[in-house]
């Protein structure tokens, strides 16, 4: 799959919660090409200052319009440069880049489990995962947070019709406790299913567990430090299993980000 560096133009910069932000940049190469799961490698300034770009995953894509976007909250001197970036201005964009989900089409319901600021990639794969269900297929999405206001995308998969169940560590909206709590309970309905989820790694290690346990198809889009985001620097080495018994390591920026939950060898 192609991948282009350029110059996005910031379209529209939306402020959603206290602390996050939805970045949208027009780049339509990227935005006609991008995939759900897949990512950008984005840097605020045009000089090399910060040295490192930063991967996020692409929340929505309108291919028709020429724009995608990007969410991320402020913590960091370099998301605090990002979320300075006025309409008009530009940031260094290269992708879209990895590996992405992809519809298993046996089974009738597909279950999307998003823990936390997990849940970008997943609201892009059910936008485009809707659209083309049919009539005996149905989506569930699983969020959960640590607290009611940390959710994310609940509003986007709700828009989708789909049913939408909620954890939160201290209870303050839907279930008290992990959103693998939600996924165990749903695995225990008599439907066929398929599980895709972005999250906390500790998080994706239960959620391969709970489905190699039942013997449940599982795509997980893995958490790994990414320098540089072309494969270059192995700073994002996933340690994964062969078809002949032993190990290897792939980059979780090249032939991840999404993985299918059975290749991780989780230590």
């Amino acid at each position: 799959m192609s991948r282009y560096e350029l110059s996005a133009t910031v379209v529209e910069h939306r402020r959603r919660e206290a602390n996050l932000y939805e970045l949208i940049l027009h780049a339509p190469p990227i935005a006609q090409t991008a995939a759900p799961g897949q990512f950008v490698m984005l840097r605020p300034m045009s000089t090399h200052a910060p040295l490192w770009r930063r991967p996020y995953s692409v929340l929505r894509a309108n291919p028709d319009k020429g724009v995608f976007s990007v969410l991320y909250s402020k913590q960091s001197a370099f998301t605090e440069l990002l979320s300075m970036k006025p309409i008009g201005s530009t940031v260094q964009t290269l992708g879209p880049l990895g590996s992405y989900f992809q519809p298993v089409r046996t089974v009738g319901r597909h279950i999307l489990v998003a823990g936390g600021v997990g849940a970008p990639p997943l609201c892009f794969f059910a936008a485009r995962l809707a659209p083309t269900l049919q009539a005996d297929e149905q989506i569930l999405i699983l969020v959960g947070a640590r607290r009611a206001d940390l959710l994310v995308g609940t509003d986007e998969f709700r828009a989708l019709g789909a049913e939408v169940r909620i954890a939160t560590d201290d209870g303050s909206r839907g279930h008290r406790g992990y959103v693998t709590d939600l996924l165990a309970c749903a695995l225990n309905e008599p439907v066929e299913s398929a599980v895709y989820a972005c999250g906390p790694n500790r998080m994706l290690r239960v959620v391969a567990e709970l489905c190699r346990a039942r013997g449940v198809p599982c795509q997980i889009s893995l958490d790994a430090p990414m320098p540089c985001g072309a494969g270059v620097c192995l700073g994002c080495a996933v340690k994964t299993n062969t078809p002949d018994g032993g190990v290897w390591y792939k980059r979780a920026c090249v032939e991840g980000p999404v993985f299918w939950a059975e290749e991780v060898v989780w230590e």
